[in-house]
């Protein structure tokens, strides 16, 4: 069988809430966050994954929300390879408006990547 593997240099660990309604300077109340994997290559893996097949996610990790992403593939069964880096795994926030039906995304920037600290650089 062939193996697959995917790679993201930005993956990101995903979290969802949503709130009645948004207006500056105020406190938004808002639901529990539900937190998934995030990046190209991992959404890539998952799919593989989910219909049935095995992809290993290749990615550098950092942090406790490094630690929470790795936590969430190998709940979902996603084999993964990770490389160890100084800075946190992003999170990003995505807002639901239950008034309007708007979503907000709030994309954070990705750890910063040298090429000492990646193994896979030479590929």
């Amino acid at each position: 069988m062939t193996k697959i593997y995917t790679l993201t240099l930005a993956p990101s660990l995903d979290s969802a809430t949503q709130t009645p309604q948004i207006y500056p300077e105020g406190k938004l109340r808002c639901s529990a966050p539900v937190f998934e994997p995030g990046g190209g290559g991992i959404n890539v893996a998952r799919a593989i994954t989910f219909l049935g097949g095995s992809a290993t996610a290749i990615f550098p990790v950092g942090g406790a929300t490094g630690e929470h992403l790795t936590a969430l593939l190998t709940d979902e069964h996603v084999p993964v390879d990770t490389v160890e880096t100084h800075d946190w795994t992003r999170q990003n926030l995505h807002v639901h408006v239950n008034a309007s039906g708007e979503q907000y995304r709030f994309v954070m920037p990705g750890a910063a990547l040298t090429k000492e600290a990646v193994p896979y650089a030479h590929l």
